[in-house]
């Protein structure tokens, strides 16, 4: 991901993507093989001395390597799982900050930041995130629920938006993607995480309460209404919504334009003029 951000043009990076998706199939490919190893071992008969249980099985590598290689490859490979996973930590914080200084920072917030003031902004960034990183990576136990967290959210939040920038660019504007996005997520954190260890403050009808199991071990709330589907419908509307009284807004109030600090007409004219221009252009090419 980071060399696709890094491509000299567009076609080098669609390029990288392409071939990355069968790379990441091929290296999984090896994953596999060691976990079906690790599956049909007797540890009882090796150094570890006992069955696996089902907290041992997120170091299925580490103990296959350890424990079933001869020590000299156990330590060129442990130390390669090692390197892999600060590479690919590295990279994905790297990643995440730049888009997220690029599409949020210059494109919304300061359209007129300097390459220093980007430059700052991208290094604090990268801190935050990699703070984020550490106490999550601290205090989420399962690998698997991040993985849901994380489709969770590019659902909800992100979904509605390409859809919309995609299709009907005319029909939105920054104005409704910065609303819907905002109560989409808040929607979303106060319907709970039993992942992240906390319940829910917004209950939505058939909410299971938070109980405590036979060993005095908290079990966390659960929603059992379809609450993301709907959220992501919100987020659907509130974007077309807030987009559409803010174009009609502007354009009933003309003095009102300078306080236009996210350019929704200025948005619209673009729009209109790349609409014309693609009518044009088709015009021309069916004579």
């Amino acid at each position: 991901f980071q060399r696709v951000l890094s491509a000299r043009n567009v076609s080098v990076a669609k390029t990288l993507s392409f071939v990355a998706a069968f790379g990441c199939f091929s290296a999984a490919i090896p994953s596999i093989v060691i976990g079906l190893i690790t599956m049909n071992t007797n540890w009882r008969a090796t150094d570890y001395a006992r069955k696996l249980v089902k907290d041992d099985y997120k170091l299925a590598v580490p103990l296959t390597l350890l424990y079933l290689t001869p020590p000299a490859v156990a330590f060129i490979g442990l130390g390669a799982v090692s390197a892999a996973v600060m590479s690919s930590t590295d990279s994905s914080i790297l990643g995440v900050s730049t888009m997220f200084t690029r599409n949020v920072f210059v494109n919304v917030i300061y359209p007129k930041a300097s390459d220093r003031q980007t430059v700052w902004f991208l290094r604090m960034t990268v801190i935050i995130n990699t703070i984020i990183a550490m106490l999550i990576a601290i205090f989420v136990k399962t690998v698997y629920g991040l993985y849901l967290i994380c489709s969770d959210l590019v659902f909800i939040l992100l979904f509605p938006h390409l859809v919309m920038v995609v299709h009907f660019p005319h029909r939105t504007n920054k104005y409704g993607m910065i609303v819907g996005f905002s109560i989409a997520l808040l929607i979303r954190v106060l319907a709970g995480e039993p992942v992240l260890m906390y319940n829910a403050i917004l209950k939505f009808p058939g909410y299971v309460e938070p109980d405590f199991d036979k060993n005095g071990a908290p079990i966390y709330g659960k929603q059992r209404f379809p609450f993301r589907n709907l959220t992501m419908l919100l987020n659907f509307l509130i974007t077309i919504g807030v987009t559409y009284l803010s174009q009609k807004y502007f354009e009933r109030y003309p003095d009102m334009e300078k306080y236009d600090v996210f350019e929704a007409v200025k948005d619209k004219e673009t729009d209109k003029r790349q609409r014309l221009q693609n009518e044009k252009e088709g015009e021309e090419e069916r004579l």
